[in-house]
């Protein structure tokens, strides 16, 4: 006898429209905090399943351009929105949509894996560590807790699907593109929190995406910007970056996003993961059982894109090797292009009716599942309560304080004296900074922080490129300070200012670096004093100059298996 669910899903199922299914299967991009034509236009017109949103940029321009200026110098900042600002404004968004024939609601998905990756950060929202830093905290139930944490804050903004986690094997160092996002480079330690992870996203009511299917971890690259060939055989995808999927997906994992990467191992044609058959269906769907929903990564990136005509060619490419979503974070002129591709495919029989009706028909399960046709809309006046919640923000200072590890001070620097004369310098990223550029969390705070501790401390904030009149700025300074503090930050694919650390050596000073990863490109051999927090973020930078006056300890355990630093 058919569950409640399966009877509603099919009732639904069966008054949709062909122009319903297709938008079904496409999650468009909601940029900013204005619910202008464009919303409307995506909902109504489109009909699409979902929204993956980006509060503080209002664009309609192709997706990419934001990660190709220098620092997002061109980023148009959308009307700042707090929690509560932001869920009425996601409420309003999801009436549109519940106002629609069929009243199918929209999931709202975001990305928030911790250190950068922050899509929502503004009013105060308690911005956790890294993946790899919750491995160096080492506590299951610690890293339940704070993901338990991460999902409440998500959630009363109205956000029910998360693109995390990642479950990633980082078994190369120099990957500019997964990194600290990874839980390490340990198989088994990665299923362990992962586990967690998704535990505590299911127990808050949001879904948990799994990505990059299946696996990345091996990459040199970042396929935003090209092609993406993962070197190794069918044995060490098997042993290595397979397993944490069939760990999540024995304990109930709700959702898998696909990586563009190519897995000559597995097709022999060479198609991206995210467009492959042979690799979406084949391994993902019958091999390995997974009955959830299958997410595309955001097509557009050029790893895929170097295989198609167009931006809606890939889309429906993706649909048609077995995806049930496709993530189009696109600009206005593409939204039509890439919901005409995947129609055409259908007409055409590229992606048969049964299979259209199947990728439908998982969406509205898990929506079902996840109570959103019951409770589509949230408290918008509660918005900030987990917030406020001083066990959340607890929380966060705890994490930060268990996921620091002072690597090496050679020269016995440490503790600093209140009355050591310091210059701290730090780079300015406003590609992440300004997800909230307010008074919890803006450029330049390592330096806040410090003068919580010294009397005589002077600031550089330099270019994120580091130019010429940077270094020379900064060697002038360090003449008048006795040490030199860095903030050393890397992520994805961006400079650092491991360099002007190098020059600043050479130059006889001594420098402190704190690091937000464990790996070459932001632990330069030159620092003989390394902290490293997996995280920028500012309890953590908060909590590392603790540490450098001998205020707080460092309490990490190093995440790593097959790598580590001198020290």
């Amino acid at each position: 006898m058919p569950s409640e669910k399966e009877k509603f899903v099919e009732d639904l199922l069966g008054r949709m429209t062909l122009a319903e299914k297709v938008g079904g299967c496409i999650t468009f991009e909601f940029c900013g905090t204005l619910v202008d034509s464009h919303a409307c236009d995506k909902i109504l017109r489109h009909h699409c399943a979902g929204l993956r949103i980006t509060p503080h940029i209002y664009t309609e321009e192709p997706y990419g351009t934001r990660l190709l200026t220098s620092g997002g110098a061109v980023q148009r900042l959308s009307p700042y929105a707090g929690p509560r600002q932001y869920a009425a404004i996601l409420n309003r968004v999801q009436q549109i949509a519940l106002g629609g024939r069929l009243g199918i609601p929209l999931y709202f998905s975001s990305d928030q894996e911790g250190d950068y990756s922050q899509d929502v950060a503004r009013g105060g929202v308690h911005l956790f560590p890294s993946q790899m830093g919750m491995t160096a905290a080492g506590d299951e139930q610690l890293v339940y807790n704070a993901y338990r944490g991460v999902a409440r804050q998500q959630r009363a903004v109205g956000v029910r699907m998360l693109h995390t986690p990642c479950l990633d094997v980082n078994v190369e160092p120099d990957n500019p593109e997964i990194c600290t996002r990874s839980f390490g480079d340990d198989p088994h330690a990665v299923s362990r929190m992962a586990l967690q992870q998704m535990r505590a996203f299911r127990d808050e009511g949001v879904i948990a995406t799994a990505k990059h299917f299946p696996g990345r971890g091996n990459s040199k690259v970042d396929v935003h910007f090209e092609a993406d060939v993962f070197p190794g055989d069918r044995r060490e995808l098997e042993e290595i970056h397979l397993a944490p999927y069939r760990a999540l997906i024995a304990a109930g994992l709700p959702a898998v996003m696909t990586a563009h990467t190519i897995y000559p191992a597995l097709d022999a044609d060479h198609w991206p993961a995210s467009v492959s058959r042979r690799i979406t269906t084949d391994l993902l769907r019958s091999e390995m059982n997974f009955s959830g929903v299958i997410t595309t990564d955001a097509i557009g990136m050029k790893g895929v894109m170097d295989r198609f005509s167009c931006y809606g060619e890939a889309a429906a490419a993706a649909i048609a090797a077995g995806a049930d979503l496709v993530l189009a974070k696109c600009d206005a002129a593409r939204r039509d292009e890439v919901y005409d591709w995947i129609r055409r495919y259908v007409e055409d029989g590229r992606i048969p009716m049964h299979e259209l009706d199947a990728h439908n028909r998982r969406v509205l399960g898990l929506k079902y599942e996840y109570g959103l046709f019951s409770a589509p809309l949230v408290d918008a006046e509660m918005a900030d309560g987990p917030i406020r919640d001083p066990a959340v923000a607890d929380l966060c200072r705890t994490v930060a304080a268990k996921a620091s590890i002072l690597v090496r001070d050679e020269a016995g620097l440490l503790p600093l004296s209140p009355d050591t004369p310091v210059l701290v310098t730090q780079q300015r990223c406003d590609l992440y900074q300004n997800k909230a550029n307010d008074v919890w969390y803006h450029p330049n705070m390592l330096q806040e922080f410090v003068r919580q501790h010294a009397r005589t401390v002077y600031d550089y904030e330099t270019e994120l490129e580091v130019t010429a009149e940077d270094e020379r700025a900064v060697l002038a300074l360090a003449e008048k300070a006795q040490v030199v503090i860095v903030l050393c930050a890397f992520w994805r694919s961006l400079p650092t200012n491991a360099e002007l650390v190098q020059k600043l050596a050479a130059a006889g000073r001594k420098v402190v670096v704190v690091s937000n990863t464990p790996y070459p490109m932001s632990c330069p051999a030159a620092a003989g004093t390394l902290l490293v927090t997996f995280s920028a973020m500012p309890e953590s930078l908060r909590h590392a100059a603790a540490v450098l006056y001998g205020k707080a300890a460092c309490e990490g355990g190093w995440p790593l298996k097959t790598f580590r630093l001198k020290g």
